[in-house]
């Protein structure tokens, strides 16, 4: 089989180390090619109109096309440089090419303008229950930032889909967790979505026997991107009502870190809340061994958050936000402490209950068997290669 993936960058965040992974899978039983706009975010390029609808990218996507003959071609994230146009290109390569088209989704963007799944009023965070009525998208701001880019991303969605209908193009839409997977099935009844759970790689580290390094400390920890819709600042504003002994560390680096940086100064709270810049993954798995909880305070809904189950499969305790994605992974990963992330009350409230399972050691542990089962590398790889090879 020929198989071409899509993306819009090489490098930036999870969605290019998926789309760089399936590469290096799908490449050692089938001829395996890639298509990129930007190789990083940094060299990026685009103007207002580009963001609408790029008619460089249609064009160097269709001269790419042209003269190679592909089985199965899978898109990633499109909307950001390639733009919509790119689906244009490939349904008009499937008038001439029996060729089946599957839509990787890594966030909401099908069915909001804001692929957070939420909007800004007063610029707080609201997130969306089901998918937004016409009339929501052309009233609520889009965009935390920018008025004009959320009057883009509305333009560039309603063109796209309601009244271009180019997400027909998709044969498959696969998604990363039966949250994100109902939401796109509510407003596109007729697209084939399956649920495809992304692989853990903590699931290939043994756990460390944490019984000969209990401390009576609750050690907190949180790892990824520090950016405002992961709720941190939010989450160390509420450790001042907090009793308990802990410590909060956070592992990461974005563009919050200067925020969380002055909160944990104006609190006073260098000697409890520590920042550590990013690891790569061995150096991480290792480090989280440290720790006692993975906390995910997330205020938008997420996708299918792999730290979960990267910190549940390392013997973690989890203490997560109770929605979206979070609520849903974190529930497999046997999970039993969620929160409301924009209520502070809740947060102590909860803590205090998950910091008293701890002192007494009752903390669930999760079953590495039934995670193994579905987020091995073995059964992603098993699951994508039925994925495309099924008519």
């Amino acid at each position: 089989m020929n198989i071409l993936l899509i993306n819009d960058y090489l490098e930036h965040g999870g969605a290019e180390a998926v789309f760089r992974e399936q590469f290096d899978i799908l490449r050692k039983d089938f001829n395996v090619e890639v298509f990129y706009a930007f190789t990083s975010v940094s060299e990026k390029k685009i103007s207002p109109i580009s963001y609408l609808y790029s008619f460089r990218f249609k064009k160097k996507l269709a001269a790419f096309l042209q003269n190679r003959l592909f089985d199965a071609i899978i898109i990633h994230n499109y909307n950001s440089a390639l733009s919509p146009s790119v689906l244009d290109v490939l349904s008009q390569y499937k008038r001439h090419q029996k060729c089946k088209v599957i839509y990787y989704a890594h966030d909401y963007h099908l069915v909001c303008p804001n692929r957070g799944y939420n909007y800004f009023e007063n610029n707080k965070l609201n997130n969306f229950e089901s998918p937004p009525s016409f009339w929501d998208v052309i009233s609520k701001r889009m965009d935390s930032k920018s008025m004009l880019f959320s009057v883009l991303k509305k333009m560039q969605w309603i063109l796209a889909y309601p009244i271009g209908k180019k997400q027909q193009v998709f044969d498959l839409i696969l998604s990363p967790s039966d949250f994100l997977a109902h939401q796109i099935k509510l407003l596109y009844p007729d697209l084939p979505v399956e649920r495809m759970y992304n692989p853990c790689y903590a699931l290939e580290f043994a756990p460390k026997d944490k019984s000969k390094t209990r401390s009576d400390i609750l050690r907190m920890v949180y790892f990824g991107r520090l950016d405002p819709v992961k709720g941190l600042s939010g989450f160390i504003e509420a450790l001042k009502s907090f009793s308990g002994d802990y410590t909060f560390t956070i592992i990461g680096e974005g563009e919050e870190e200067e925020v969380i940086k002055e909160t944990i100064t104006r609190l006073r709270f260098q000697d409890k809340v520590f920042l550590k810049p990013k690891l790569k993954r061995e150096d991480l798995f290792a480090e989280l061994q440290n720790y006692d909880v993975f906390v995910l305070p997330s205020l938008w809904y997420e996708n299918a958050p792999l730290s979960i189950v990267e910190a549940a499969s390392l013997g973690l305790g989890l203490f997560l936000s109770n929605n979206g994605g979070v609520l849903e992974i974190g529930k497999i990963c046997n999970a039993t402490h969620f929160f409301n992330p924009f209520d502070r009350q809740d947060i102590v409230s909860q803590l205090n209950v998950l910091y008293n399972g701890f002192r007494t050691g009752a903390l669930p542990e999760a079953d590495r068997k039934r995670l193994n089962e579905l987020f091995s590398k073995e059964t992603y790889i098993e699951n994508l290669k039925k994925h495309i090879c099924t008519e």
